[in-house]
């Protein structure tokens, strides 16, 4: 994975990298324009880009001090904010209609208990993502000082994660269903796969901005 490479063949060998190009707003119709190109013709900074490359397909992954120095933080954070934008806008929404559907015809007491699950799920997703950018993105300085939580902030990415699986199983156990539901399958596999989008955005922020110590990393 070089800067060389055409971006297309990149996000060939890894679809799952086309979010990735689309939240740091790297316009599509790449032709035959390498990684690099594809980068500064929408200002954004090629090796930035593949670090979150990287760091999205390998949980291995870990930058050295000498390539988080070369990181632009100011995209990092943009990739990190338009992941939120399109949580907010995007996956849940879809979620919250397909949940809706799912329910249709069950016992009073099951949409109650799972619909009130998803609202308080949905609350603290937003509480988080307001700390993250108020609070966590701002004071990036503070925190490579020792002035920050980090393990608090580390702490919060377990439980969403642990909220999104109780969730999944809730409705892949505790739910009796009479014939096999295409509507719960697709759910389930939308909850898996933002799940699993929201695994790789913690990994994003745990090794690529909490350890950035300020004056070091590229604004």
């Amino acid at each position: 994975m070089t800067t060389n490479m055409k971006m297309a063949d990149l996000i060939n060998s890894a679809p799952c990298l086309l979010s990735v190009a689309d939240r740091l707003s790297i316009r599509f119709g790449f032709g035959e324009a390498s990684v690099e190109e594809c980068c500064k013709r929408d200002g954004k900074d090629p090796f930035t880009f593949l670090s979150i490359c990287r760091t999205a397909l390998s949980e291995d992954y870990l930058p050295s001090e000498t390539e988080l120095c070369r990181i632009r933080v100011a995209d990092v954070t943009a990739f990190l904010k338009n992941s939120h934008d399109s949580y907010q806008n995007s996956w849940l929404p879809g979620m919250e209609k397909a949940i809706g559907e799912t329910l249709v015809g069950r016992p009073e007491a099951q949409q109650k208990v799972i619909s009130e699950f998803f609202r308080k799920f949905k609350n603290e997703l937003g509480v988080h993502f307001e700390l993250e950018e108020k609070k966590i993105f701002p004071s990036l300085e503070a925190i490579g000082k020792g002035k920050g939580s980090i393990r608090v902030f580390q702490h919060e990415h377990g439980e969403i994660e642990e909220k999104i699986q109780d969730l999944i199983n809730l409705l892949l156990k505790y739910l009796v269903y009479e014939k096999q539901d295409p509507k719960v399958t697709w759910l389930l596999s939308f909850l898996y796969a933002f799940k699993e989008d929201l695994i790789i955005h913690s990994r994003i922020e745990d090794r690529l901005i909490l350890p950035l110590i300020g004056g070091k990393a590229n604004e």
